[in-house]
């Protein structure tokens, strides 16, 4: 499935400023090497402007400590699914308009924080069932994927050999999610240990304001488009 991006990516400045970063760096004789493509997927990922993939996986994994590890099941398949998205949209096996894109990235959000909150207002009851969430989860990866697909394909242009960039991108993608993974959870155990939260009302405090964030964003790209 292949539909052209849409003319809103050259309107949004966010894209402007960091594509012209990246072109810049396009003429460079380092394209071909590991350490440039991994450089720009921990860049890219950890870049203020992308504080959309920080919220998202703060929102995933505010219901977690460092002494929970089931944090790490629902980020392997989001990985899985950012991880293939990323190249089907790279390969142009996938292209949908990016506008489209940066509004579900958002609603991703918005609904990780009320998957979490719910149980909350409706003691008892989930949005999700248990077999339903690592493949929710996974779905939200795919969608994100095409998001970090954007710059990536930018800067690749017509260049022949595209695994080698590819892989070491998304690398560099992966290094920068843990480490917002580790400050997520280092600053959800910090909150127990020194406020003595219980986790209700860790995930109120967090995931409650995000959600309005998100629900912003989301208004805010829907009414761009």
């Amino acid at each position: 499935m292949q539909i052209v991006d849409s003319a809103t990516d050259r309107d949004d400045p966010n894209f402007v400023q960091t594509f012209r970063f990246f072109a810049r760096l396009k003429g460079t004789e380092h394209m071909e090497d590991f350490t440039f493509w991994l450089e720009m997927g921990f860049s890219h990922i950890l870049d203020w402007q992308g504080y959309d993939h920080m919220l998202f996986l703060l929102a995933l994994c505010c219901v977690f400590t460092y002494s929970d590890k089931r944090w790490i099941w629902l980020v392997s398949a989001f990985t899985v699914g950012h991880a293939i998205s990323l190249a089907l949209s790279v390969l142009n096996v996938v292209r949908l308009p990016s506008a489209w894109i940066e509004a579900m990235i958002p609603a991703t959000i918005a609904f990780s924080c009320v998957q979490h909150l719910w149980p909350l207002v409706k003691p008892g009851k989930s949005v999700l069932s248990d077999k339903a969430i690592l493949p929710t989860v996974l779905t939200f990866g795919l969608i994100h994927g095409l998001g970090f697909s954007n710059l990536l394909r930018s800067m690749l242009g017509s260049q022949a050999s595209i695994f080698g960039p590819l892989f070491s991108f998304h690398v560099g993608l992966e290094l920068g999610q843990v480490i917002i993974i580790l400050m997520v959870l280092g600053l959800t155990t910090a909150l127990d240990r020194l406020f003595h939260l219980s986790q209700n009302q860790r995930v109120t405090y967090l995931a409650s304001p995000v959600l309005l964030l998100s629900l912003w964003m989301f208004a805010e790209r829907l009414m761009a488009q």
